[in-house]
C-alpha cells in the first residue's frame, strides 16, 4: 500500500475530526453527514493503513456503541456521541481505541473541573463531550504511538 495513500486517509480522518470539534462547540450536533461517510472509509482504510476492517475493530467499535448507548439512555450524552465513539473505535482499533475512548473522559472531566471552579457552568449544566471524543479521534490519528506508550490498557490489550 502506498504511503501516500495512508497520509490522505489520515488526513480525511484529521480534518474529519477537527470539523466535528468545531461543529458540536457550536451547534450542540455531530452531524451524521460526516460520520456515516467516516464509517464507510473505515471499512476499508483506516488511519494506520489501507485494507479490509480488522474484526478486532469491528468487535471494539461494538463494545464502545454498547457503552455510550448506556449514557445516552440515561440522557448524560447524545447518540452522536455514541456514533462517534463508536466510529473512533472501528478507525483506532481496540487498543488505540480505547486510549482514544480514555482520553477523551479525561479531558472533558478535566475541563468540566475547571468549568466549575471558574463559575462558568454549575453543577448539573450539560457540556458537549463530541469535542474531547474529536480530539481523543484525531490525536489517535496523528500520533498512536504516543498514546499506546503511554497507555494503561496494555495489560489488556498486550
Amino acid at each position: 500500500m502506498p504511503a501516500e495513500a495512508v497520509l490522505v486517509v489520515r488526513a480525511v480522518f484529521v480534518a474529519s475530526y477537527l470539523a466535528i470539534l468545531i461543529i458540536d462547540l457550536r451547534t450542540r450536533r455531530i452531524p451524521n453527514v460526516i460520520t456515516y461517510p467516516l464509517f464507510i472509509l473505515a471499512l476499508v482504510a483506516r488511519p494506520d493503513g489501507i485494507g479490509i476492517v480488522p474484526v478486532g475493530n469491528l468487535a471494539a467499535a461494538g463494545v464502545a456503541f454498547a457503552f455510550f448507548v448506556f449514557f445516552t439512555v440515561r440522557g448524560w450524552m447524545g447518540m452522536g456521541d455514541a456514533k462517534l465513539a463508536a466510529l473512533i473505535a472501528l478507525a483506532s482499533g481496540p487498543a488505540l481505541g480505547a486510549m482514544a475512548l480514555w482520553g477523551a473522559f479525561v479531558a472533558g472531566g478535566l475541563v468540566g473541573v475547571v468549568l466549575l471552579a471558574a463559575r462558568r457552568v454549575r453543577r448539573g449544566d450539560a457540556i458537549a463531550f463530541g469535542p474531547f471524543l474529536a480530539l481523543g479521534g484525531a490525536v489517535a490519528a496523528v500520533a498512536p504511538q504516543l498514546l499506546l506508550e503511554r497507555s494503561p490498557f496494555a495489560i489488556l490489550f498486550g
